[in-house]
């Protein structure tokens, strides 16, 4: 039964990004990279025909992990013994990199559904689940055996947590167990306050800053004997996790380069030549010039010339413990509270522009402060509140922005106008401001335009469980403005002049699995929050949890207070019942419910909520109720009744 809830209640969203993102197009400026869902990744490389796209994108389809073979010698260098000294063959794995090993089947029961229980409605709906699966598949768990080496070596974990006897985590030997291990840790990186602490933050920050982070990560952690979690990008090795072990001065240089600063290197992909022996290199070390902040990694040909990038260097060891399987965490140490992600699904920047306020009440310009982008339609940013302006029409826009406890998606669904055949989904111009609790659409455009919004809050985030997320699609009129906002018991909608409203809400999935009953009594009870209805008057779509069912409460006399009852008669919503508005909307609803495909019949409904044109009380509205509302409102209009 669950089964098919799920099913039922599935949203179609295009998976969403993770760390294991390939590097595009990089200028002085500004560096990009890619999402490495392989359908996105197409289509962000469709006209890119440079060899770095092609070898990216043949990296990411292709599954396979560049493993560096290094020559051996029996001399060891200055490097070698550093990471020797720091616990090279001792807290890091005698295995290299590789793809999970775990069946399907066993990957989806040890990690997938566990990962899953933990993950928060906001983060299911952007398809974060899915990313876990990608991450593991495609791009390797690299980043699952650095987190596991630092926490090793930092003493949040030990050997014997990973397998019994084992004394080092170089003692380890990878079996089905370790192996669900590391890809458990390795997904930890898909979770919404980790992907904003390592990925959101850092994206904001220029390729100078880059540098001086892990500059001075790398000095914190050599005076605290600790190591750290470093991601780095390049042409050959794609995007890539690493575990810094120790900071040293010196003088190298490459190409004519000189560097200053070598950071010591823990590398999965490094093995000893013609075996998959890991082993220490010094050509996998990151190596930068203190002063002008270049940087080279000889390993992968990635400099600061030629499109490499330092992604981010992290010891907050909270991020590795963040809902992990042993000693796990629910907090960590880094602030993201108004770190954003915005992803487009139609439409792109180059539409809008979009400012951003934080707390502080700073202003921010969010593209520009974007340095590090995602083929161009992921972005992150700082911000608790925004404005947005669209100048120009574009075709289904949409796009969803992921902040602290709640997921917005807003689309323009524009349909055929009979007038001008041209004007067929192309969305309108408009304005908006909005953040996590509201969102207020200015239609400054010539053409009536649907709005969607997917409002989705995490658990602690609203007040009327079960009904965790919704879908309200509002018919906008030129020049009109309407405000959805989160109210304690449900979601307010006010603004200028009349507008339809749909409603399509989901049900908490910790309520889904918690409800006790089979199919079609599930089907009934999560019917019950589904309202539909035209809106003159400021409404408050109520979720009421000990009735079980969807209601609205008016505020009819422009107080702000939401204390009004609907009126029989009142089809419309304007606190004035049996109006010829009031049958033209009983007549809309009769005749659609009776077109209603039999499929959506169980939830549809229609224009008007019963309560308002029910006059007989029998549950549902028909021709019955629309002779009474027509001769009520023919009374009233002769002067015959008040």
């Amino acid at each position: 039964m669950k089964k098919q809830i799920a099913t039922l209640l599935a949203l179609s969203t295009a998976a969403a990004c993770t760390l294991t993102y390939q590097p595009a197009t990089i200028s002085a400026e500004e560096y990009s990279v890619l999402d490495n869902t392989d359908k996105l990744v197409q289509e962000a490389l469709e006209d890119n025909t440079d060899e770095l796209g092609d070898a990216l994108y043949d990296s990411v389809t292709e599954g396979e992990i560049p493993l560096y073979e290094a020559d051996t010698s029996s001399a060891q260098s200055e490097l070698e013994k550093a990471a020797i000294e720091k616990g090279m063959y001792k807290d890091t794995f005698s295995f290299a990199n590789h793809l999970c090993t775990l069946s399907k089947d066993d990957f989806t029961e040890r990690v997938l559904n566990p990962l899953k229980t933990n993950m928060t409605d906001s983060e299911i709906s952007s398809n974060y689940d899915l990313d876990a699966y990608n991450t593991a598949y495609s791009g390797g768990l690299c980043y699952g055996m650095s987190a596991i080496s630092v926490l090793i070596h930092n003493g949040e974990l030990t050997p014997g947590d990973l397998q019994e006897g084992a004394e080092t985590l170089y003692d380890v030997t990878l079996t089905d167990d370790v192996e669900t291990l590391i890809t458990y840790y390795n997904s930890l990186q898909v979770y919404k306050t980790v992907e904003h602490a390592i990925i959101g933050i850092t994206s904001m920050m220029t390729k100078e800053e880059h540098a001086n982070m892990f500059l001075d990560c790398a000095a914190r952690c050599k005076e605290k004997g600790t190591y750290f979690m470093a991601g780095i990008s390049s042409k050959k090795g794609g995007t890539h996790a690493v575990v810094g072990m120790d900071e040293l001065s010196g003088n190298w240089t490459f190409d004519g380069i000189s560097y200053d600063t070598c950071i010591v290197t823990y590398d999965s992909n490094c093995v000893k030549k013609g075996t998959e022996t890991p082993t220490f290199n010094e050509n996998a070390c990151i190596y930068i010039n203190s002063e002008t902040k270049q940087f080279c990694i000889p390993a992968y040909d990635a400099t600061s010339e030629n499109g490499g990038i330092l992604l981010y260097a992290s010891d907050d060891d909270s991020l590795l413990t963040y809902k992990a399987p042993i000693h796990g965490t629910t907090e960590t140490n880094t602030d993201v509270s108004e770190v954003v992600k915005w992803k487009f699904y139609n439409g792109g920047k180059n539409q809008i522009q979009v400012t951003s306020a934080t707390k502080d009440g700073k202003k921010h310009n969010l593209w520009k402060e974007s340095h590090l982008n995602y083929g161009d339609f992921i972005f992150f940013g700082k911000g608790s509140s925004f404005h947005l302006e669209k100048n120009q029409r574009a075709e289904r826009f949409a796009f969803s922005i992921n902040g602290e406890g709640y997921r917005l998606r807003i689309e323009q669904l524009a349909g055929q106008n009979p007038n001008d055949p041209k004007l067929y989904d192309v969305g309108t111009k408009c304005k908006m401001d909005f953040s996590g609790d509201s969102v207020t659409y200015t239609n400054t455009d010539t053409q009536k335009i649907t709005v969607s919004y997917m409002m989705i809050y995490d658990e602690g985030n609203y007040n009327f469980a079960p009904v965790a997320n919704n879908t309200i699609h509002i018919d906008v009129s030129p020049n009109q403005t309407v405000t959805v906002s989160k109210q304690d018991t449900g979601l307010a909608i006010t603004g200028s002049g009349e507008v339809y409203v749909q409603t399509h809400p989901n049900v908490a999935q910790e309520d889904i699995d918690a409800f006790d009953g089979d199919y079609e009594e599930f089907l009934d009870w999560f019917g019950s929050y589904f309202i539909n209805f035209v809106r003159s008057k400021d409404v408050l779509l109520q979720f009421n949890t000990e009735k079980e069912c969807s209601e609205l409460v008016y505020d009819f006399d422009g107080d702000g207070v939401f204390d009004d009852t609907p009126m029989l008669g009142d089809a419309d919503g304007n606190g004035k019942p049996y109006e010829v508005s009031d049958i033209y909307w009983t007549m809309m609803h009769i005749a659609n419910k009776a077109i209603a495909p039999h499929g959506a019949r169980r939830y549809y409904r229609g224009y008007v909520p019963n309560i308002e044109a029910d006059t007989d009380n029998n549950g549902k509205i028909d021709t019955n109720d629309l002779f009474d509302i027509v001769y009520e409102c023919a009374l009233r209009g002769a002067g015959l009744k008040k």
